[in-house]
């Protein structure tokens, strides 16, 4: 194989690569720069029966946490964000007058009225944003990790045109 044959596989090669390697780049950074999305099911029935609460009434102090809740160094820097609790029927609730949510610790406490109560179906959905264990919490770490996919494929592009460019050097096509 001549060198120049050599070159442009070698060229070739090296920009199909790039091409793959910079989605698996970009998509390593997205899973530690993106918070996660998430629906969740809650059964409130702990809240809505006992002895001690009338019928179609709310315990309003009985506290529900969700599947998530932040632990660790996200109870401080990276708390649940974008909250909101769909009652049985489907219908929004309205935080502080049907619901109660910190988002610092993930604990939800319902209100004694009409959008909780006991039904045939005491499940509710929620949807929340929060932050994975291996989730940067820095903005500036966020922004760089970013970025790394950008460089790389600069990179890429440049060792290909560089090996383009000697190609067509050689080739005389450019003196």
């Amino acid at each position: 194989m001549t060198t120049t044959t050599a070159k442009l596989v070698i060229a070739f090669f090296t920009l199909i690569l790039g091409i793959v390697l910079i989605g698996v780049i970009a998509d390593s950074g997205s899973l530690v720069t993106d918070k996660l999305s998430v629906n969740e099911s809650l059964d409130i029935s702990a809240a809505v029966s006992g002895p001690t609460i009338p019928n179609s009434s709310i315990n309003e102090t009985y506290i529900f946490t969700i599947i998530n809740n932040p632990t660790g160094w996200k109870v401080a820097d990276c708390p649940i964000t974008n909250f909101v609790i769909y009652n049985q029927t489907g219908s929004l609730a309205v935080v502080t007058t049907d619901y109660v949510f910190t988002a610092s610790n993930g604990t939800l406490t319902l209100s004694n009225n009409a959008k909780f109560n006991r039904s045939a179906s005491n499940t509710t959905n929620l949807g929340y944003t929060y932050c994975s264990d291996d989730y940067v919490n820095v903005a500036w770490g966020r922004t760089i990790i970013n970025l790394v996919a950008g460089f790389f494929a600069l990179a890429i592009l440049g060792v290909s045109l560089a090996l383009f460019y000697d190609i067509a050097k050689d080739a005389g096509i450019i003196n």
